[in-house]
């Protein structure tokens, strides 16, 4: 039966209708919704506003009057037989009802004088208040009529096969006073949810035809559906309906409906991730390796667990494991491990290989983010509240660059109530800001780092704390049972034992093991939220320290681009001599935990700003500048550093 494919709020609607006076809809009540309409001959679904499906739905059942009333045209009908029939019933004048009173007493009047059942529809009903919980006397003294009305209408209707029915149709139950509708048995809410996988089915089917080259789809037209039902997951029937006339407009053929979601959803024709499947974006990709080296050193665990994620997410199969995965972002990376490691550098570096440009990662300090209420300044204060109406920081972000990495920096920092909206993201791959506009991140890759694990902060009873190392690059090791012990001083003896210890670095493995464990009690026993550890799963990539070898490197790294800086700006070609990167390693060696940024931080000291004393003290202004040595003196008992160099013109 017909009644059986309808929409689950319109089955309820219909089971309610004889037992109940008083019906309040809310939810998706802008949308078309869909109703089957009989012609004659065969039955139609067609789609409809809310307050035109219900006058066919109620027609279909009988009613001959059908009442509308909203705050802005007054009570108004579909039919001029239907107006004079209800002018008859109140035995009013035939001058317009604009005002709420008037209408409540009218329809009030009308139900005691009519046999037929008579249905009251009051559209935009949030509007009829302005604070649901503060009423005026006003405000007060309507909806006790109107209540008034609902009892009239169940002692006329008591027993018969059809009821008297006013209908509410409000935004959200919280807009209407609550004693409207609690603990009233004769009053049924109900929400009219987005369509359902049924639904957006049955609309593609119909509407396919109407699709760029949609009459000319045969062999693959149920691919074609199934892809077009998954992918458009959390849209409005309206918004099924425009991406039809996307596809016509612009020309996007039906076989490729991805293109069409994307188009509509993002206002492009070519998805970012589609570029990686040619042939130059598959061999980026195939060097992706490669391309990551070159930026961060020293960190080829982590590397090779980043290529593994993009190249998954590139070929679709991102979350393929899990339901409704089109709508999840392309990719969810769990950045973990010491400060200064590479952590911010490689999701920089991947936002350049996927799209083309380091700027397509977005960063976000969530030390920023530490209080309760700060998720209104990511996402956008709900209405009603002071700048609203500017949306989210994020959801900003995401419309301005819908193809993007997301750098979500010091995640602990975060307020835990935070990660309530990250797993809804993580999830759906959608949310809604404060102005109501639904933003995807289903075209995004979504990446969190964090230190948990790798320090402590410590207090020092003065209002202030230290950050110390839990865990660090060099270690003690036990000769007789092997234990490890992650001190910076040698211990007096083994917990077996014996006293013989061997000094050298703390394996990858165990850096891995104890941060990933501390990482897991973190989600499931500081937080409490061990939905989002497993949600992340297997993406948590830890970070090892910077090994010596690889300091070297970095050096050389951070040397190369300060001679392609001074060739660029001062066209003066930039030398270093062997003893300056012996000097700078040894250094950066013996504070090996402060990362590749305390290696900057010390090259910044030690060698740049002597350099840019010495180019500015000898105005030295092209030619060539070689840097032999750095010095090391002491000045007012500060540290002091000093360049022997040599000029060429």
């Amino acid at each position: 039966m017909v009644k059986d494919n309808y929409s689950r709020w319109l089955q309820e609607f219909q089971r309610y209708l004889p037992l109940k006076n008083l019906f309040l809809l809310h939810g998706n009540i802008y949308d078309l919704l869909p109703y089957p309409v009989h012609d004659g001959i065969r039955i139609h679904w067609r789609y409809f506003p809310l307050n035109r499906l219900l006058y066919h739905f109620f027609k279909d059942r009988g009613y001959q009057t059908i009442v509308y009333y909203d705050p802005v045209n007054g009570l108004t009908f579909r039919t001029k037989e239907e107006r004079e029939l209800f002018t008859k019933m109140h035995k009013g004048g035939t001058s317009p009802i604009r005002d709420f009173d008037s209408a409540l007493n009218a329809v009030h009047r009308a139900l005691g004088k009519n046999n037929a059942p008579l249905s009251f529809i009051i559209d935009h009903a949030s509007r009829l208040v302005t604070a649901p919980g503060h009423l005026s006397p006003r405000e007060g003294q309507q909806f006790v009529r109107l209540l008034k009305c609902v009892k009239k209408a169940s002692a006329e209707t008591m027993g018969r096969d059809s009821n008297h029915v006013l209908v509410l149709i409000c935004d959200g139950l919280t807009d209407l006073p609550a004693w409207l509708y609690l603990r009233n048995p004769l009053v049924k809410t109900l929400e009219i949810n987005l369509p359902a996988e049924e639904e957006r089915r049955r609309y593609f089917e119909i509407a396919l035809p109407g699709f760029h080259q949609g009459d000319e789809v045969q062999e693959e037209k149920d691919i074609i559906i199934d892809t077009l039902v998954d992918i458009s997951r959390g849209l409005t029937n309206y918004e099924l309906e425009c991406l039809r006339l996307v596809s016509l407009t612009e020309g996007i053929p039906i076989d490729k409906p991805k293109s069409i979601v994307e188009h509509y959803k993002f206002g492009v024709v070519e998805s970012a991730w589609d570029l990686l499947q040619q042939r130059k974006g598959r061999e980026r990709l195939g060097r992706a390796d490669e391309i990551l080296r070159r930026r961060v050193k020293g960190q080829e665990a982590a590397i090779a667990a980043v290529v593994d994620i993009i190249k998954r997410a590139a070929t679709g199969l991102s979350g393929i494991h899990h339901s409704a995965a089109a709508h999840k972002p392309k990719g969810i990376l769990f950045f973990a491990g010491p400060t200064g490691v590479g952590k911010t550098e490689m999701a920089r570096s991947l936002a350049e290989l996927l799209f083309g440009d380091e700027n397509a990662c977005i960063r976000f300090d969530m030390s920023e983010y530490a209080q309760e209420h700060s998720d209104q300044r990511l996402l956008g204060a709900p209405p009603g509240y002071i700048g609203y109406e500017k949306g989210g920081q994020l959801t900003n972000k995401i419309k301005e660059t819908p193809f993007a990495v997301l750098l979500f920096d010091e995640i602990e920092k975060a307020h835990p109530k935070i990660m309530d909206k990250f797993l809804q993201i993580l999830e759906d791959g959608r949310m809604t800001d404060g102005k109501g506009e639904t933003v995807y991140f289903s075209e995004t890759v979504i990446i969190f780092t964090s230190n948990i694990g790798a320090y402590t902060d410590v207090p020092l009873g003065d209002g202030t704390t230290i950050r110390r190392p839990n865990i660090l690059p060099y270690a003690w090791r036990c000769q007789e049972c092997g234990r490890l012990y992650l001190r910076e001083a040698q211990p007096a003896v083994c917990s077996c034992g014996r006293g013989d210890f061997v000094h050298g670095e703390t394996p990858y493995e165990e850096v891995q093991k104890r941060i990933m464990q501390a990482i897991e009690e973190h989600f499931k026993l500081t937080l409490g939220r061990p939905e989002i550890y497993n949600r992340i799963g297997n993406n948590f990539v830890v970070f090892d320290y910077i090994r010596p070898p690889v300091v070297r490197e970095i050096i050389e790294k951070i040397l190369g681009n300060m001679v392609r800086e001074l060739r660029d700006k001062l066209q003066l070609e930039l030398e270093f001599a062997p003893p300056v990167y012996d000097f700078l390693q040894g250094r950066a060696v013996s504070n090996i935990e402060q990362g590749g940024r305390g290696i900057g931080n010390y090259i910044e000291t030690a060698l740049v700003n002597p350099l840019a004393r010495l180019i500015f003290d000898e105005d030295i202004k092209g030619g060539s500048l070689l840097i032999k040595d750095i010095r090391k003196g002491r000045q007012n008992e500060q540290p002091t550093y000093e360049l022997d160099f040599a000029t060429k013109a």
